[in-house]
């Protein structure tokens, strides 16, 4: 399997790559701006120079030899001259007709052209080093300034500069490298030690993180432990409801062995036939509470509804009351289903039909089993709800606020039941934003309700 680059290699490859980017561009805007610098510092003096040999009055040397600076070690006799380099700059003054007046340095190199004036950039009698000049004319046009400076000086110096400026940088941008490394590592080690506490903890353990953590990881860290909670309670459901369900299969299980034995050993036909029918009901039993067990492990995960489209009553409760409408004619029932207003004005809600579908079927269902044959059962749909009531002998006040928990059942029930039926509706109400309520009504019978949740 291709390892996959971590964080901290990321950070670490990008931080060297754009460390020393970022300190190169820098040196380049330095040694910019150090070369302008000294340009600007060199050429005034160039200028000033040119000014200050152009105010002095030399004369006219006539036959005498031309007059050429001795250097300046000849002249200071020992005494210190410092870094100076007399071959790096030169001076030059001549007449108007072009006559060489002074010359200093490499000044008797310089060319004379009566109308340069300014600054120009050529190159030395050998072509190798480029210079520098400056061309000042008198004002009158007697004589003609020329200053010039080796170019190889000015670079140099802005060398010096930038290895004064940037050598240290240089030197310790190793060190830098380090330490970014170093902090990178040190930065993502909350990740590391959150990384190390999931690897250590087992499977059930759902206690939460340390929240001691950075603020850019924490909301991480949240996250995490809120999914350990849902996952926690989804363990804790399944673990009841596997021990839940496991206890209810028991009885029907243990009564379907008993009528098998029984109509084993029946000696004749109609005792068989007997002993078959109760063994039938009692697949029938068994096989109703495995469908309102899978349907309460198929309900229980959901945290919303999988997909909610408009919902169209009419169908839903023809549906509903087709699939009771057997067993309510087994009990000669009467079914009615009442609109209160038009289907499209019933709860203006949008869900899943066949959830809604079978919600109303269990409520049905119930008011159908429990109900005395002849009774009258009517769904009312409306705008405010959906209300199922029947005439029959209702629920005892004492046990109305416990028949939604599961498995429970009033005592001295008769009917078979698993007292999954109202879990199931409960749950389905909810997912679609619903409440259900049970009430005896004045005059005998229940009315359960489903209504919006408030």
């Amino acid at each position: 399997m291709k390892r996959q680059p971590t964080l901290q290699r990321r950070l670490a490859v990008l931080l060297l790559i754009t460390v020393p980017l970022i300190w190169l561009v820098s040196t380049g805007v330095a040694a910019y701006v150090a070369h302008h610098e000294v340009d600007e510092l060199y050429d005034t003096q160039l200028t000033l120079f040119a000014r200050q040999l152009l105010s002095v009055n030399m004369g006219e040397h006539g036959d005498d030899p031309l007059p050429v600076l001795p250097k300046t070690k000849k002249l200071i006799r020992g005494g210190d001259r410092g870094e100076m380099e007399d071959d790096d700059i030169g001076v030059a003054v001549w007449n108007e007709a072009g006559d060489l007046l002074l010359s200093d340095g490499k000044g008797r190199h310089f060319s004379f052209e009566a109308g340069r004036r300014g600054f120009y950039t050529v190159s030395g009698h050998d072509d190798k080093d480029e210079w520098r000049l400056f061309y000042l004319p008198a004002p009158d046009g007697s004589r003609l300034v020329a200053v010039g400076q080796r170019q190889k000086l000015r670079h140099e110096v802005v060398l010096k500069v930038i290895q004064g400026q940037l050598l240290p940088w240089l030197l310790g941008l190793p060190v830098l490298l380090l330490l970014i490394l170093w902090a990178v590592r040190k930065g993502l080690r909350p990740l590391q030690q959150v990384a190390a506490d999931l690897g250590r903890r087992s499977a059930l353990d759902s206690s939460p993180l340390a929240e001691d953590v950075p603020g850019e990881v924490l909301p991480m860290v949240r996250a995490l432990n809120a999914l350990f909670a849902r996952i926690a309670d989804t363990v804790e459901h399944e673990r009841r409801f596997t021990a839940d369900a496991a206890h209810e299969l028991r009885t029907p299980l243990a009564a379907l062995q008993v009528q098998a034995e029984v109509m084993a050993l029946m000696p004749d036909e109609a005792g068989r036939q007997h002993a078959l029918r109760q063994l039938q009901q009692g697949i029938g039993r068994a096989t109703r509470l495995v469908e309102q067990l899978l349907a309460l492990s198929r309900l229980d995960p959901l945290q919303g509804l999988p997909a909610a489209q408009p919902v169209d009553w009419a169908t839903v409760c023809g549906d509903a009351m087709a699939d009771v409408a057997a067993a309510a004619a087994g009990k000669n029932m009467q079914l009615q289903l009442q609109w209160q207003d038009s289907p499209a004005q019933v709860l203006p809600l949008t869900g899943d039909a066949t959830l809604l579908t079978l919600m109303l079927r269990n409520v049905l269902d119930n008011a159908v089993r429990y109900c005395p044959a002849g009774a009258c059962i009517a769904l009312q749909a409306g705008t405010t709800g959906i209300v199922v009531q029947d005439n029959g002998p209702g629920i005892a006040p004492e046990w109305l606020d416990r028949v939604h928990e599961r498995f429970f059942r009033p005592p001295g029930q008769d009917v078979p039941g698993s007292g999954l039926g109202l879990s199931i509706v409960e749950r389905i109400a909810s997912l679609h934003g619903l409440s259900l309520t049970l009430a005896n009504r004045d005059s005998g019978g229940l009315q359960v309700s489903v209504r919006k949740a408030v």
